[in-house]
């Protein structure tokens, strides 16, 4: 062979000597697929996994194509499988002992925490999911009052995994959505403690009760808030947007407010079109104080009130009591956090720690469960309405004159 073509050969030989091929590859028909994952704690102290396995064949058919009635995986196209052991990964294995494919993890959207596993502590169960190689920590936490299995359960209307719908609704940003990897910088950091959405199956209608399964829908209520690991209350609805303004993780929303009756009654609702929260600590030998400094750009989208918004009084009349109701949502969530659950998920010690953190280190970490209760909380809502709408006056009302 001549030179020149071997040493135009040689370099290539060498190269596909060096490549490695998929060594570790797993196949489709060889794996099961964890879309989520929930942990409960059993009355003789183990923990039960309970993993929602998706069925690839099923995932995207329609349950009709059979011609006749929807069985329960033509209708989910997922797998509930649950096993009890001392640990979750012993429980893990027990489950993997019942499955003939190997248990494939990397999927895996959702983890769901029992109320009672929640209020003994979270950390033993979530040591795993830290640890394990196939674990993903974008996975998204949520905490139920009931059994996590039970939320696995459901039978989804709109998709045909539980695990899809729940994580459809966190990515809305409607309520506030928490990942593993969060959720476990926040047990651990200084000045912080965790908190996570609530879970719960309730009525697709109004006034109902939801003992039917045709008329229940998977939806997040309310936060649970933790002091360490440990579960220890429930904030609602309204405490739960008072926390995400706190937090800044109010990206999207509605809000409604009351005309006072002498200014003819009624009520204007707005879209929130941007919104900045900021926590400015003010710290001195005799007190700390919480600056809540929060701007808000609102889109008015219904105006059921005699107001007309093309007049500027009005529209700062407008802007006053959209500023008092975010203010008076932010007081609630503060009062049951300092007064009543006693934990900060409120992130006050973190913003001291970021702006003066050898001051936290030195004075305030060790006292702040103590501290944290009587800090005094200044908010000071900005708020923008830039857009009232096609029209300025409510149509009814004109008419009515």
């Amino acid at each position: 062979m001549p030179y020149f073509l071997l040493k135009r050969i040689l370099p290539f030989a060498i190269l596909v000597c060096l490549l490695s091929g998929c060594w570790e590859r797993k196949e489709v028909n060889d794996i099961g697929i964890v879309t989520a994952t929930g942990i409960d704690l059993m009355e003789n102290g183990n923990i039960r996994v309970s993993l929602l396995l998706a069925i690839p064949r099923l995932v995207g058919t329609s349950s009709s194509a059979s011609g006749g009635g929807e069985t329960q995986l033509e209708t989910t196209a997922g797998w509930i499988v649950s096993e009890e052991g001392e640990t979750v990964m012993d429980a893990y294995r027990n489950i993997q002992g019942k499955l003939p494919r190997q248990i494939f993890f990397s999927h895996n959207r959702i983890i769901i925490i029992g109320e009672k596993l929640a209020q003994n502590g979270v950390m033993p169960a979530l040591d795993f999911f830290e640890r394990a190689r196939q674990s993903q920590l974008n996975s998204f936490v949520l905490v139920t009052k009931t059994e996590a299995e039970e939320m696995l359960k459901f039978k989804p209307k709109f998709e045909k995994l539980a695990s899809e719908v729940i994580k459809e609704e966190l990515k809305t940003g409607i309520g506030p959505s928490v990942r593993i990897g969060r959720f476990l910088a926040m047990v651990m950091d200084s000045g912080d403690e965790p908190y996570a959405p609530q879970i719960a199956i309730v009525s697709s209608e109004q006034g109902t009760s939801h003992s039917k399964d045709t008329k229940n829908v998977m939806a997040t209520r309310g936060t649970a808030a933790f002091r360490g690991d440990r579960l220890v209350g429930w904030l609602n609805d309204r405490e739960t947007r008072g926390l995400m303004w706190i937090r800044n993780e109010m990206k999207e929303g509605v809000i409604t407010v009351s005309i006072p009756p002498d200014l003819g009654g009624g009520r204007i609702s707005a879209e929130f079109a941007g919104v900045h929260s900021k926590l400015t600590p003010v710290v001195s030998k005799e007190k700390i104080q919480m600056h809540i400094d929060v701007s808000a750009s609102l889109k008015v989208y219904e105006n059921v009130s005699k107001l007309d918004l093309s007049e500027s009084a009005n529209t700062s009349l407008l802007r006053t009591l959209i500023a008092e109701d975010i203010r008076r949502r932010i007081e609630s969530v503060c009062l049951k956090a300092q007064k009543t659950l006693r934990t900060d998920i409120l992130g006050f010690g973190q913003a001291i720690y970021r702006q003066q953190h050898k001051a936290w280190n030195k004075q305030y970490a060790k006292e702040w469960t103590r501290l944290f209760p009587e800090v005094q909380v200044v908010i000071k809502p900005v708020v923008q309405v830039i857009n009232t709408g096609l029209i300025q006056k409510d149509t009814k009302w004109e008419d009515m004159k």
